[in-house]
């Protein structure tokens, strides 16, 4: 999206948007003019995160919620739907990861990656596709990676959610493409310098960095190691 693109007045809803992709996605989107409400987990996170849509001109509506729990996903749908009138566009950037060798990693961490990365994301378009038919428009926007197309040894959950979510978002276009107005789209980044670098669960028993070109700069995340605990 361009920065200067008009989008004044777009009706946006982004979750995983306290940190990361997520939040650097609703300040662009503030700076263009959208009416946002963002969840996440997080408050204080998403608090920080919409100050910073202030400062950058707009404004957001912050609301926790946990995006795996698919009921709790429906209650945020309908509560933005009518805090903003609608929906136009929907962004699920929520992710978790874990590192190690499959079997040296508890399954409970593989599952919760699963689950954050695939079920989550289920929930949200089960929670936004009936508005997007009734307003017969809208855009959801799906955060997967270029782990969903190359396979990543040592993330094999990962792997597993993110090549599940492609195949999720193209069985979905497929059941909309008679409603021309509706729209399923994926982004697929490589490496990306965030905050999830640090917080992926290693079990490899080494120090984890990302590769040198997508780190931001001496001291940025993608410089320190990822802690050894549960995704």
């Amino acid at each position: 999206m361009s920065a200067d693109r008009n989008l004044a007045g777009r009706r946006v809803v982004i979750t995983g948007a306290s940190s990361g992709i997520g939040a650097a996605t609703a300040v662009a989107f503030a700076k263009a003019g959208a009416r946002l409400v963002l969840g996440a987990r997080g408050k204080d996170g998403l608090d920080d995160v919409a100050l910073r849509c202030v400062e950058a001109g707009g404004s957001a509506i912050v609301r926790p919620v946990d995006c795996t729990d698919a009921g709790a996903v429906a209650a945020f749908a309908a509560e933005a739907r009518h805090l903003l009138g609608g929906i136009d566009l929907w962004f699920s950037c929520e992710g978790v990861g874990v590192l190690g060798r499959y079997e040296d990693v508890p399954i409970a961490d593989h599952a919760r990656v699963v689950e954050v990365n695939l079920v989550a994301h289920m929930n949200d378009v089960h929670a936004v596709l009936p508005i997007f038919l009734a307003q017969d428009h809208g855009t959801w926007v799906n955060m997967i990676s270029a782990g969903g197309f190359v396979a990543t040894p040592y993330a094999a959950a990962y792997s597993a959610s993110k090549f599940g979510l492609r195949g999720f978002s193209s069985a979905l276009r497929g059941e909309v493409s008679k409603r021309p107005h509706i729209h399923i789209c994926d982004v697929c980044p490589t490496f990306v310098d965030t905050p999830g670098v640090d917080h992926a669960g290693n079990y490899t028993g080494a120090r984890l960095s990302l590769p040198r070109f997508a780190r931001t700069g001496d001291g940025g995340e993608g410089s320190r190691a990822a802690r050894h605990a549960p995704s």
